[in-house]
């Protein structure tokens, strides 16, 4: 006990000098604190740690040595025997099928005989189907006499045609004369009387046509077409016009979708009239393309370069085709320009009636800017229509002569203008019934020459039905409407108008087997005797039948 509280008095006594050493301190600290002065100590940078670069070992490694020893594999393959549950079925040599094809016609004798005094005979004669070579024969003749004294024509055609094939060529080649015989019966039959012989007018033509087309093995191969034509024409008044016309157009596909065209023409004619001097009528052209065909777009784009009548020409040739809703709305337009040649030929065939030819006339250059929309409407309908400015430089039109009135000469019109309304649409189904209508309206608004455009009809339309009923007997019918034409009055020195008239035509046949077909044509039923040149009073009705034999 003694000894617990004489340790307790030394804990006091230890206490109490650590308080009083303490106390001391802070006094004395406290006093050195006053007697400090106040410093400001300015950070220069910031400290920035930096590690001594360390020493880099250069390693430079190398490849191992070639090992060209060749080790030795072994394998071991166990055997496997297969077991089937059947039986292979021998083979045995089969006769090749017949071709299903059946055995074409190609051959036909078409005779028939009507009023007017009208006898057809047609026939038709070719090779059918052949490898190497096809060849046809063609012969038509047919004639009328109308109630008109004078009023008598016929026709006759022969046409022999034929190609060869080559694995890389096809050769194809034609030769044909035609024979159209009429009467100038268009003159005052009150006052004037013309034997047969002083109005006959016999036009003949001979053609020779050969060609050569290469057969490319794929779309991309380079395609080329030279033909060559010779034409000779004359009539009963022994005025001539030989022609020879050369074509050479090439084509070639560059991309997918882009195609490169090129065609040279070369229509050279020369027109010889007794001891008239002769007049030469060439023309030549180069039209040159670049064409674009997408599914739903088509754009055609060239320049036709031409020399005629002495004179060059730099004609527009572009043609578009978008389709805004596929194949059933396609906006189509175009401006295209291009040369009608008014050979004593083509004229002829336009107006049978023509009496003279000769210096003066003028190549026709037609200007055509149009825009329409085409298509067709589910799997039967289809239809087109066109709207366009046309122009006409040096455009013949056809004048009575003053004389007598039964021939016809031209008047050049420098300049006409005209706006042209096109539509058509048609009905198809299959082989067993079609239908179409069509209609093209002409606004004749300017012309620097003429006062009226003599004989050109300003309004047409055609309305064309054809029906199959049990595949044998087919029914067709043709009407159309043509609009009166202006005409020049040298009585009077005035012009007057034609009547537009309806025309209805009509048609059968029935097949009697295979090799057998009887058929009749009605045209004129309406008995409509119009004028469609002035003075020239059409035949009125006029109904023939006959038989056809095929084999």
């Amino acid at each position: 006990m003694n000894a617990y509280i004489k340790n307790i008095h030394r804990f006091l006594a230890v206490a109490g000098c650590s308080a009083g050493i303490l106390t001391q301190q802070q006094a004395f600290a406290q006093k050195e604190k006053d007697n400090l002065k106040e410093e400001t100590i300015d950070i220069i940078s910031n400290y920035r740690p930096k590690l001594r670069d360390a020493a880099k070992l250069n390693l430079t490694a190398s490849l191992p040595s070639f090992d060209t020893s060749r080790p030795a594999l072994q394998y071991q393959v166990p055997a496997l025997n297969l077991y089937f549950m059947y039986q292979p079925i021998p083979l045995k040599p089969l006769a090749l099928g017949k071709d299903s094809l059946s055995r074409l016609q190609n051959n036909f004798i078409r005779a028939g005989y009507g009023n007017l005094s009208t006898p057809l005979i047609q026939a038709g004669f070719g090779t059918g189907r052949q490898e190497k070579y096809n060849l046809g024969v063609y012969v038509n003749y047919t004639s009328s006499k109308g109630d008109i004294k004078n009023q008598d024509y016929s026709t006759l055609n022969i046409l022999g045609s034929g190609t060869y094939f080559t694995p890389l060529w096809e050769i194809n080649g034609s030769i044909g004369y035609d024979r159209n015989q009429i009467h100038y019966y268009g003159y005052d039959h009150a006052t004037l009387e013309f034997s047969k012989n002083d109005v006959k007018q016999n036009f003949n033509q001979f053609t020779a046509q050969v060609g050569v087309k290469n057969r490319p093995l794929n779309d991309w191969a380079f395609r080329f077409e030279p033909s060559a034509k010779f034409i000779y024409f004359s009539d009963a008044y022994k005025r001539k016009e030989p022609t020879v016309v050369f074509k050479v157009p090439v084509s070639k596909q560059l991309f997918e979708d882009i195609y490169i065209k090129a065609e040279g023409v070369f229509d050279l004619s020369s027109f010889k009239e007794d001891d008239h001097p002769q007049v030469n009528n060439n023309v030549v052209a180069i039209h040159p393309a670049l064409e674009i065909v997408k599914p739903r777009f088509m754009l055609h784009a060239g320049v036709n370069p031409t020399w005629t009548n002495s004179k060059f020409y730099l004609l527009p040739d572009i043609v578009n085709e978008s389709h805004i809703i596929y194949k059933k709305v396609i906006l189509s337009s175009g401006w295209i320009s291009y040369i009608n040649k008014n050979s004593f030929r083509n004229l002829a065939n336009q107006n049978p009636f023509l009496g003279s030819y000769g210096e003066g006339i003028l190549n026709t250059r037609v200007e055509e800017k149009y825009t329409g929309i085409k298509g067709t409407i589910g799997s039967h309908f289809n239809y087109n229509t066109k709207f366009a400015a046309v122009t006409w430089h040096n455009m013949p039109l056809f004048v009575n002569d003053s004389i007598d009135g039964k021939t016809f000469y031209t008047k050049n019109e420098e300049e006409l203008r005209a706006f042209n309304l096109h539509a058509e649409v048609g009905y198809i189904q299959e082989e067993k019934f079609q239908l179409r209508l069509a209609f093209d309206w002409f606004n004749y608004n300017k012309q620097k020459s003429e006062i009226k455009p003599w004989g050109l009809i300003p309004f047409q339309a055609d309305a064309f039905a054809q029906y199959t009923l049990a595949k044998k007997l087919h029914l067709n019918a043709n009407l159309y409407y043509l609009g009166g034409t202006y005409y020049q009055v040298f009585a009077t020195q005035d012009f007057d108008k034609t009547k537009g008239k309806w025309d209805l035509s009509a048609g059968a046949n029935y097949d009697i087997g295979k090799n057998f077909n009887i058929w009749v044509n009605a045209n004129n039923l309406f008995n409509s005797k119009y004028q469609r040149w002035y003075g020239y009073q059409t035949y009125g009705l006029n109904v023939l039948g006959g038989v056809m034999i095929k084999f």
